[in-house]
């Protein structure tokens, strides 16, 4: 799979993958993460018609505006999911762990390509037209994606949809449901509640 070339194509796939891996995981259990890609993908889109409407298609503004309105979705939306609860086998222990641990491990590494992608090639870019479109500068470039506060953003995202996986899976294994089945199933056998 080519990692896209620029920050449209890589806004576009970020809205599909979004979807569809949000669809996978809600249907699959895992509610809260899935509700979340699902959510930051409506809204990167909101984001798409609103730079279009407001920032007349200024690329900078269309990624900061997408990056910032899918963040705030991913957040709202993926607390709403909680409330959905978690249902096997995505939603629980282990696939839980293997999905949150696969979520930081991919999120770093398309954070580390975003930077290496959007650092250099933009710096050398700041300032100057670029009109020779079959320059590596001008189908490399992440422009938009260069600045700090956003690829820590992204970091953010990334952590907190981890989080999601776990935060989920912990609810579906609560301690006290564990406790309360002993109780009662040494309550049916005719001891005492005091005596587990």
């Amino acid at each position: 799979m080519d990692f896209p070339c620029c920050p449209q194509q890589l806004l576009s796939q970020w809205v599909v993958d979004c979807l569809v891996v949000g669809g996978v995981l809600l249907l699959g259990g895992a509610r809260a993460a899935g509700a979340a890609l699902v959510g930051s993908s409506v809204c990167a889109v909101v984001a798409a018609f609103i730079s279009l409407l407001f920032a007349h298609g200024h690329l900078e503004t269309l990624v900061h505006t997408a990056v910032i309105l899918a963040s705030v979705g991913l957040v709202v939306f993926g607390l709403a999911g909680l409330a959905l609860g978690a249902g096997a086998p995505l939603g629980r222990y282990p696939m839980a762990l293997a999905l949150a641990s696969a979520t930081v491990v991919l999120g770093t590494l398309l954070i580390l390509r975003i930077h290496a992608e959007a650092a250099p090639t933009c710096s050398l870019q700041t300032g100057l037209r670029v009109t020779n479109t079959s320059s590596p500068f001008a189908a490399s470039c992440f422009r938009g994606f260069e600045d700090p506060w956003l690829q820590a953003l992204l970091a953010f995202n990334v952590a907190f949809l981890a989080l999601l996986f776990l935060v989920q899976a912990r609810q579906a294994t609560r301690p006290w449901d564990v406790a309360l089945d002993r109780l009662i199933g040494h309550l049916a056998r005719g001891g005492t509640p005091f005596l587990l």
